[in-house]
């Protein structure tokens, strides 16, 4: 059976954070990645503020490429966008993931209120960048880049940091399979609760995979974050698949050609700013 796999990145990134996949997923996997308004493809549009006015714009975005079983992956900032992307899908066209899938996010339960960054100083913004270590610091002190970069960040740094349920409290949760990852290194992880609570949004299965490294496994665990991903969709998958051979997990030998591709390949992508973990309970050490 194959699956059309909804991918939403992290908070200051494009679609373009997930460009390699399609060559890397096996092809019972269609990657279909999203941007939001004043990101990537869309940047010429305002960025927004809002989870309403994110998870209309995405369910807008992702219903052209909903053709049949369709999974949701979110990475950072991109999880919550990928929950509110799955509930807006289902109260307006009745349509439900098979999978989702919610990786360096701190769980919607163990998140606090915190509406400081709209109006900060551009200062104020630029140490936090300056603390998160993902910006180069020639562009931190390019204004042209600043320019363009600030208003965007402020926008999703926000949303990370106002992702409460206050609003969500009573509606139902998912009903699939829901699989969260995090970073061994990674702050949003130390505090185990932050990954165990996502199994409070859905009533189906939960499981959950720690990785070696920090914030960023995106990049440093790539074979093994898209070999847990695989295995779990293909495990979801299988059971309903009654007249075609069900998708199966990749092999040893294909995970080892994933690795190597993985760690081979060049990846221009720049990544300005993770903001996720904003509003996450506890000591703040990122803000995706």
């Amino acid at each position: 059976m194959n699956v059309t796999l909804i991918c939403l990145p992290f908070a200051g990134a494009s679609a373009a954070v997930y460009r390699e996949w399609g060559a890397l997923l096996p092809s019972w996997i269609r990657v279909h990645a999203l941007d939001l308004p004043g990101h990537g493809a869309k940047r010429a549009q305002p960025a927004p503020h809002r989870w309403p006015d994110v998870a209309d714009a995405l369910g807008r975005e992702a219903l052209p490429a909903i053709d049949g079983p369709f999974a949701i992956f979110g990475y950072s900032m991109g999880a919550l966008a990928g929950l509110e992307l799955a509930h807006w899908l289902r109260r307006a066209h009745g349509l439900m993931p098979v999978w989702f899938g919610a990786a360096a996010c701190a769980a919607p339960a163990c998140r606090a209120l915190d509406a400081t960054w709209l109006d900060c100083t551009d200062e104020a913004m630029i140490d936090e960048l300056r603390r998160l270590g993902a910006t180069p610091e020639e562009l931190l002190g390019d204004r042209g880049f600043l320019d363009i970069a600030l208003p965007v960040l402020r926008a999703d740094f926000h949303l990370c940091a106002t992702y409460v349920r206050t609003g969500n409290a009573l509606r139902a949760p998912l009903a699939c399979p829901l699989l969260a990852l995090g970073g061994r290194d990674d702050k949003l992880s130390e505090p185990p609760e932050n990954l165990l609570a996502w199994a409070h949004e859905t009533s189906g299965s939960f499981t959950q995979r720690v990785f070696d490294g920090g914030h960023f496994f995106i990049d440093t665990a790539r074979a093994e974050l898209i070999e847990a991903i695989v295995t779990s969709l293909a495990s979801t998958l299988a059971p309903t698949s009654k007249s075609a051979a069900p998708a199966s997990p990749l092999s040893r030998a294909s995970v080892a050609h994933l690795r190597d591709v993985a760690s081979g390949a060049s990846s221009a992508i720049s990544r300005t700013a993770s903001t996720d973990s904003a509003g996450a309970a506890g000591p703040r050490s990122f803000h995706s």
